[in-house]
């Protein structure tokens, strides 16, 4: 049975613009972090979920990025 998402939770977004970027971005720095791991900051009545990005190494608190997916782009995944 698969888990309900709550905030909080650790998830990768399944969409292609972030996979096209992190692609490129890779090929310029093989060390380059995935741009598709985020925590679940909302969850909206209709669906949607609000995915916080940390940004870089700092506190995901003082430096992130927010934007909404539909729930079947995000997966539960503990990284």
């Amino acid at each position: 049975m698969k888990r309900k998402l709550k905030k909080g939770d650790k998830v990768i977004v399944n969409d292609i613009g972030l996979t096209m970027l992190y692609n490129t971005m890779k090929q310029i720095d093989p060390d380059t972090k995935p741009n598709n791991q985020g925590y679940v900051e909302e969850i909206y009545d209709d669906g949607t979920i609000l995915v916080s990005f940390p940004i870089g190494d700092e506190d995901i608190n003082k430096h992130s990025q927010v934007a909404p997916y539909p729930a079947n782009q995000v997966i539960l995944k503990d990284w």
